[in-house]
């Protein structure tokens, strides 16, 4: 064997030892990079949410760009108008917030308000051949019923201060007496379902002595709540880190890149951006056109004006993750529609005595007003999908994985804008060698997986 051959075959070997060295430690990085995230996981919802917050802030900070000022005054002039902004807003919404009084007398009038319904509802089935439908209508509400009671009833001590506010306590009026009487009402009601009576003498059968389960100890729940208290923490100081910043993060990542790669590396993060951009600008316009055609519902019902508004915003505020708006808004609107009184719908030809079905009907009408409309056209506009494309991927995303599917559905929507933003040219074979040309813009990522001794090899470089 010449001593050429032998240094090729040399050389051949240390390529081989070189792949294998790098193959296994990107493999141990990759488990080790995955069992960090794992044991870190509780950070990363707070890290998320600070750098979302830092991104909605910016467009604030960018008004109020001014060059005889330093950018450490400019951002705190930022922060100092959204605190006022918060400030005023917590300061509207804390005056709805029904307070000690209020909180019994609605447990009190919702405990009243269902109990007379249901009763309504039993009384309303006709005799004779119904009676099969009444006793199944029976034999699945009354448990119901009767858990429903049993959450809404009042302990003793809330009992005893709902007997004082009722004559007037802690520098309040009276409780009215119409009020009073659904307290007293409430008291004599009885359970819907009758227990079974066992024989006299015979030992009614009881389930098999279960070992108590042990509460964790006081200082395990301490430690817990402090821990999450400590992530939490991470997110209110990565929005004021990177509202704080001036670009210093992104000239950092910037410059680990290749020179070759700087322009492209420019255009990728300025499509990152933009699609970010357009996605949230997207959604919170979605979010707002659901709160204010759940608002606009609900004032025709007849429903007060701050409590729709109140509605309306929680629902809108929380559309962004599927049905939750949506069910949100069902429990809020149902538990105030039971409990409303005088009533006057704007719409003439609506009965005040059925708004509850009214509620449900306005709540799934929105959500899907939401899927047909607002998510296709609105959200698909922004992102540059076409709207059956969207409805496509939301009813098929909960048929897949259900609500985390439609969840997903929503992100990827954003996913499938940055692919179509930079996406590939052509794709070249050749012996040997696949060739996959990656086009962003007017720059254009040639990546070439060459198979070589068993081991797939990535070679890249500008075309």
């Amino acid at each position: 064997m010449s001593t050429g051959q032998n240094f090729e075959e040399q050389e051949r070997e240390r390529k081989v030892r070189r792949k294998v060295f790098y193959l296994t430690f990107a493999t141990l990085a990759l488990i080790l990079g995955g069992f960090l995230v794992w044991k870190l996981r509780i950070l990363i919802l707070p890290i998320i949410v600070g750098a979302l917050l830092a991104f909605l802030f910016r467009p604030v900070k960018d008004r109020f760009r001014a060059r005889w000022l330093p950018h450490e005054l400019q951002v705190l002039c930022s922060f100092a108008l959204i605190g006022l902004v918060l400030f005023f807003a917590f300061n509207t919404f804390r005056k709805h917030i029904p307070d000690e009084e209020e909180k019994l007398e609605f447990k009190v009038r919702l405990k009243y308000k269902l109990n007379e319904r249901y009763q309504q509802l039993v009384a309303k089935l006709p005799e004779g051949k119904s009676n099969a439908v009444k006793g199944l209508i029976e034999k699945e509400l009354s448990p119901l019923m009767d858990k429903t009671n049993q959450l809404l009833a009042l302990t003793t001590e809330e009992r005893n201060l709902f007997l004082k506010y009722a004559e007037g306590y802690n520098g309040k009026p009276p409780i009215q007496s119409k009020f009073v009487d659904y307290f007293r009402a409430n008291q004599i009601t009885g359970n819907y379902v009758i227990p079974e009576k066992t024989p006299t003498g015979a030992v009614s059968p009881t389930a098999p002595a279960t070992p108590a389960l042990t509460q964790p100890p006081a200082a395990q729940e301490g430690a817990s709540l402090e821990s999450k208290f400590s992530a939490w923490i991470l997110a209110p100081l990565i929005f004021l880190f990177l509202g704080f910043d001036n670009g210093q993060i992104r000239r950092f990542f910037i410059s680990l890149v290749p020179n070759r790669y700087f322009e492209l590396s420019l255009t990728v993060l300025d499509e990152l951006d933009d699609a970010i951009g357009r996605y949230l600008r997207g959604t919170l316009m979605e979010c707002f056109l659901v709160g204010l055609t759940l608002t606009l519902g609900l004032i025709l019902l007849g429903i007060p004006v701050g409590i729709a508004v109140a509605i309306g915003v929680v629902s809108g505020l929380l559309n962004a993750i599927p049905f939750l708006g949506a069910v949100i808004a069902l429990v809020i609107g149902v538990g105030y529609a039971l409990i409303a009184e005088n009533v006057r719908p704007l719409i003439p030809s609506l009965n005040p005595n059925d708004l509850a079905l009214y509620v449900v009907i306005l709540v799934v009408l929105v959500h899907i007003l939401d899927d047909v409309v607002f998510q296709p056209f609105v959200l698909g506009s922004a992102v540059n999908v076409h709207p059956l494309v969207v409805v496509i991927a939301i009813i098929g995303g909960s048929l897949i994985m259900g609500l985390w599917g439609m969840l997903f559905a929503r992100t990827e929507r954003l996913s499938h804008y940055l692919m179509t933003a930079s996406r590939p040219r052509q794709c070249r074979l050749s012996p040997g060698e696949i060739q996959l040309v990656w086009r962003v813009r007017d720059f254009e990522l040639e990546i070439c997986p060459r198979f070589e001794f068993g081991i797939w090899t990535w070679l890249s470089h500008r075309a």
